[in-house]
């Protein structure tokens, strides 16, 4: 015969509640506790375990311990925040190395030529200028064609939702970074 249910049973809680025995999971368990010796025996170690829990007193923590407990977290905390600072700066550097590496081996034959170097290195900022200044042409007369189409209303609650959405950013990333203190 199968007995978990009954143990089950055994173990809930006697008052009515969610998890509490319903009047006939009751009296089926009684019976079952009639027939059964070892429920039987289960059911009155069961019911002194309870009675010798119930008689202890409840023992106070030492004096200070919560205070101790409180700095060894906090202790530990920062010890782990410590850590993973040094980590990702570690990898942070180490990365920033090999690609400077990686870099400078790439451009070691225009660094033996000063000349063609800088004169590349104008080019493309005249060719960055060149492209910023058609950008703006493209975006400013994009922009004055939407105002044209798009109500004043509908800009106001887009800057809006854009700055909200910045601020909302920046309160996220200053609850990521910065470690949590016990109060």
């Amino acid at each position: 015969m199968n007995h978990q249910l009954y143990e089950e049973w055994l173990f809930a809680d006697a008052e009515p509640s969610e998890q509490g025995l319903t009047a006939q999971q009751a009296a089926a368990l009684q019976e079952h506790l009639r027939d059964c010796p070892g429920c039987q025996a289960l059911a009155e170690s069961w019911q002194g375990t309870q009675a010798i829990l119930r008689s202890q007193e409840m023992v106070a923590p030492a004096a200070g311990f919560t205070s101790r407990w409180q700095v060894r977290l906090a202790a530990e905390r920062e010890f782990a925040h410590r850590r993973q600072t040094q980590v990702m700066l570690g990898l942070t550097i180490g990365g920033a190395l090999v690609l400077m590496l990686v870099l400078v081996s790439l451009a070691w034959p225009w660094l033996q030529v000063p000349g063609v170097f800088w004169w590349a290195w104008l080019y493309r900022l005249f060719t960055l200028i060149a492209y910023a200044g058609a950008a703006q042409e493209i975006i400013s007369t994009m922009f004055r064609a939407a105002t044209g189409v798009v109500p004043i209303v509908w800009w106001v609650i887009f800057t809006g939702l854009l700055c909200e959405l910045g601020v909302l950013w920046v309160v996220s990333f200053r609850l990521l970074t910065n470690p949590r203190r016990i109060t």
